[in-house]
């Protein structure tokens, strides 16, 4: 059973106060998740993320450093964002329920991902480009503040419970429990530039100044959801636009 939990990892983007590190932990651990990424925390102090663990030293101690989101989550085939608020780059809306519900599905078979932001301003555009989905925790309208250990402890809650309940008769679970293979960042992030590359062969936009379009495609595409086999299909299709074109003279 642990080894689906061991597939969803909770990544902690440019965390500023190393406390809430620590608390991540505790609420994390609780819940069965082990698996911590810290990307870029600011003036990361270990003894500080240490006290407010309490029993869940193992996480911090073990938990991955890495540079950007997009190295913290490229081998993921779901990567569920954490937003406060509807922001400009568009992503599929889930409430905590069915995020937590497609990250215990997925992770049967691959590797995902459960992202929160800075606790002062959130995710930016620039870390939602390497999500797949998002997520809004419910409050009241009066006082909607909820601090990232909260926040953490609320969505592995879910997710613990939807585990729970799809491991609870895996042999009646198995036709529920059947999910597309869905690509990884890292292959999403190919098929980009892959489809960038071709429209430009064929003149549709210019190396250097792709403007909009890109950006444009780039959510369109991610509302579709392809997976692995259909943005197979995709990368055939280009693949023979371009032999068809090898060379544009606007390019």
């Amino acid at each position: 059973m642990a080894s689906d939990l061991d597939n969803i990892r909770v990544v902690l983007v440019r965390t500023f106060h190393s406390g809430n590190i620590g608390s991540t932990a505790r609420a994390m651990k609780t819940m069965g998740l082990n698996n911590l990424i810290l990307v870029n925390p600011n003036d990361f102090q270990l003894e500080q993320a240490l006290q407010m663990a309490m029993s869940a030293d193992d996480v911090v101690n073990n938990a991955t450093h890495v540079e950007s989101l997009y190295e913290a989550v490229k081998d993921c085939a779901v990567v569920t964002a954490t937003t406060a608020r509807t922001r400009g780059y568009d992503l599929p809306m889930l409430n905590p329920a069915q995020a937590a519900h497609g990250l215990c599905l997925s992770a049967k078979k691959q590797q995902v991902a459960l992202v929160f932001g800075p606790e002062r301003m959130g995710l930016s555009n620039e870390d939602l480009v390497h999500c797949t989905h998002r997520v809004t925790i419910p409050t009241s309208p009066d006082y909607s503040s909820l601090n990232l250990a909260a926040a953490v402890q609320t969505l592995s809650y879910e997710v613990f419970k939807q585990f729970c309940a799809l491991n609870e008769n895996v042999e009646t679970n198995i036709a529920n429990t059947e999910t597309r293979e869905m690509p990884s960042i890292e292959n999403t992030e190919l098929f980009y530039q892959h489809l960038e590359e071709s429209l430009v062969d064929v003149g549709f936009i210019f190396k250097k100044h792709p403007g909009d379009v890109m950006k444009k495609l780039r959510r369109m595409f991610s509302r579709t959801q392809m997976d692995q086999t259909e943005m197979g299909i995709m990368r055939g299709i280009l693949a023979s636009m371009q032999k068809q074109n090898p060379s544009n003279p606007k390019k």
